[in-house]
């Protein structure tokens, strides 16, 4: 016995998709089932979206990007050097 599902998906994903089953010679169901069986067995999902930066993150990156051009940066030869830079910068 088999069940139904309907999913809603972008058409040019779906397109590319059956395209590519049909150049490796499956149906774009044993793909469906195929990610369906590892969802239930590994009962965890990832989604590979590219990550967004916010506004404030946006604006951050844009002034460390600034800064690295000109050349505003300190520069470290090791840890220490590193660290003993901050003590002083917290004194």
């Amino acid at each position: 016995m088999y069940s139904v599902i309907n999913i809603k998906t972008d058409p040019h994903i779906k397109n590319r998709a059956m395209r590519v089953a049909k150049k490796l010679g499956i149906s774009i169901n044993a793909v469906l089932n195929n990610e369906l069986r590892r969802f239930a067995s590994e009962e965890s999902v990832t989604f590979d979206m590219p990550p967004v930066p916010n506004a404030r993150t946006r604006k951050m990156l844009a002034q460390s990007r600034a800064q690295l051009e000109k050349g505003d940066y300190y520069r470290f030869r090791n840890n220490k050097e590193a660290v003993d830079f901050l003590r002083d910068e917290l004194r």
